[in-house]
């Protein structure tokens, strides 16, 4: 009991620091072909806030400047994805930009890296490219995925994937480097109490005592699923490190998707 109350003192510390990184200054930024951008204005304004726009020829995108947390959505036609990208590769901005390449008929949802700061997408007017945009827009935002779901609740399943899908692969990370038996449960738990409170702030749950009180039922989880692999491993020891990584990737994935049932209905 010492221990666990020990791990939910430490996740309650975590409070603080996801509560500044949800209150973050993240933002959409659109621009590119009109109609598009008409459309995205609908798209991502869906039960929140107004994207803004940056209605300028594509051939000045050298001169875009962002900040930290902004994600610059392009929409352009094929014929202009050269001169897009051109611009952007010449700008230097502090967020990241998205290039949704209109390819209609023939788009095929990929997206591709042509630059650090850019990702291009093979895009069409249709629900799953909207749904892939949103993905690559959580994507962006890196550290203020959970800021932008929380101002773009259009956008709220795809940052809340990011957060998920990042907590678990650090979690099979710390599985894999910690050879002492039990060093890893600080550190899993940390990241998985980190994890639920960054998704409470992009569902706009308050982060108050009451999510203290469920940070400490989180904790007894993760406390759980540490214990069932020390078990594991001792019945297959030669694998130990696979048996620990897996069961930290899995466990964090079911601990997520429970969180975000739980908010979905308004905690």
């Amino acid at each position: 009991m010492a221990k666990l109350s020990a791990y939910a003192s430490k996740a309650v510390e975590a409070w603080k620091e996801v509560a500044g990184a949800t209150g973050q200054s993240a933002s959409i930024v659109l621009a590119g072909d009109a109609r598009l951008v008409g459309l995205a204005q609908q798209q991502f304004s869906t039960g929140g806030t107004l994207p803004g726009s940056w209605i300028r020829p594509l051939a000045e995108l050298s001169t875009f400047s962002s900040v930290p947390g902004e994600v610059l959505v392009v929409f352009a036609s094929p014929a202009d994805e050269a001169e897009a990208l051109a611009g952007l590769s010449q700008s230097a901005p502090k967020g990241k930009a998205v290039v949704a390449v209109d390819d209609g008929p023939a788009a095929t949802g990929k997206a591709v890296y042509p630059g650090k700061r850019c990702i291009r997408l093979s895009f069409s007017d249709t629900p799953g490219s909207w749904e892939r945009l949103f993905r690559l827009c959580a994507e962006a935002a890196g550290e203020h995925v959970a800021a932008l779901g929380r101002r773009y609740p259009v956008m709220r399943a795809a940052a809340a994937d990011r957060v998920i899908a990042r907590t678990a692969g650090q979690n099979a990370l710390i599985g894999l480097a910690f050879f002492v038996p039990g060093a890893d449960m600080p550190a899993m738990t940390l990241n998985q109490a980190k994890m639920a409170l960054s998704l409470a702030g992009i569902y706009d749950q308050a982060l108050d005592r009451e999510r203290a009180v469920e940070l400490a039922g989180l904790v007894a989880l993760g406390f759980g699923s540490r214990a069932l692999s020390r078990s594991l491993v001792r019945w297959v020891p030669g694998i130990s490190w696979i048996v620990k990584a897996g069961t930290g990737y899995a466990a964090t994935l079911a601990i997520g998707k429970g969180a975000v049932r739980y908010f979905e209905k308004g905690a």
